[in-house]
């Protein structure tokens, strides 16, 4: 005949959820050989006795003394605990030892962000282009990672699953978390920063104006050209010339190109990123042949 049985059972309390913060229920995980509770749980015993009635149950938590139970079981240190439990009824008959393994995982995850492609960083914050990839994913020792969830410029947080790009220039704001398989969950993760996929714009501007004749442009030897770039975001890195084909070198100063006859200048700049713009082009001639003067004699009236 059954004399005994003592059941037992968890209860876990739930952390209510942030506004618009989802996956953070405080939960049991089995990962097929044990499960996994989080610090809140609580362990319920129950015995029933169908002749004399029950009189007691007792318990060990770790071999750490033998306790009469009167109210759920809490555990208050993380990692694996043992739970031994048997009862007794009113004549002295003791049930057979159960035991109960689980792991308590009190500890979030480690969350953890990098970006995969051109990056820059200073004191204004971030720097990428939307060729750039922001990969986030995070380690849980106990129980493991249940979900990852991102939100970009206080968006909803949705579930992360694959890198993220950004296509739109301008400031942004990515914000992540993670929770692992028993709703321990990370605190909100938010990094800012600018995308910028745009070259710089580049100028050559003249000290003298050129003279345009018959479409052709003209200046003096003593010229000076001057080669300007301009970038609203991540900021320009180097400017870069090339006269007449030559390969292209980097920009320090204004120079005078004085060889006489046409010239071909072509200017680009490159940003922080690497973000290159297209080469402007200045055409023109260098004249240094003074006009020849001739005089003429008439006696007509």
């Amino acid at each position: 005949m059954n004399k005994s049985l003592v059941v037992i059972a968890m209860a876990v309390f739930f952390l209510v959820a942030m506004p618009m913060l989802f996956g953070q229920d405080k939960r049991i995980y089995n990962d097929g050989e044990i499960d996994y509770v989080p610090l809140e749980a609580t362990f319920s015993l129950n015995a029933e006795d169908t002749e004399s009635s029950v009189k007691e149950i007792r318990y060990s938590v770790n071999g750490e003394g033998i306790e009469v139970y009167s109210d759920p079981i809490t555990l208050s240190e993380e990692g694996r605990q043992l739970i031994v439990y048997w009862s007794v009824d009113m004549t002295g008959n003791v049930s057979s030892e159960q035991t109960y393994s689980v792991i308590v995982d009190a500890t979030p995850p480690d969350g953890f962000v990098s970006v995969h492609g051109p990056a820059i960083t200073d004191e204004n914050g971030l720097y990428i282009t939307d060729q750039s990839r922001i990969v986030v994913w995070a380690e849980d020792e106990l129980s493991g990672i249940d979900a990852v969830y991102v939100s970009l410029d206080d968006s909803s947080f949705i579930p992360y699953t694959e890198p993220v790009t950004i296509r739109e220039e301008g400031y942004h704001e990515a914000s992540a978390y993670a929770v692992d398989n028993v709703g321990n969950a990370t605190a909100v993760f938010t990094v800012s920063g600018y995308v910028d996929s745009s070259a710089p714009e580049v100028l050559v501007s003249t000290r003298d104006q050129l003279i345009g004749v018959s479409g052709e442009n003209y200046t003096n030897r003593d010229n000076v050209y001057t080669v300007t770039a301009d970038d609203g975001i991540s900021g320009v890195r180097e400017i870069l010339v090339s006269l007449d084909g030559s390969d292209y070198a980097v920009y320090s100063a204004p120079f005078r190109v004085q060889i006489p006859g046409r010239h071909i200048i072509n200017a680009k700049a490159v940003d922080r990123l690497g973000n290159e713009s297209t080469p402007v082009e200045l055409q023109f001639y260098v004249d240094v042949t003074p006009p020849s003067t001739s005089m003429g004699i008439s006696l007509d009236q």
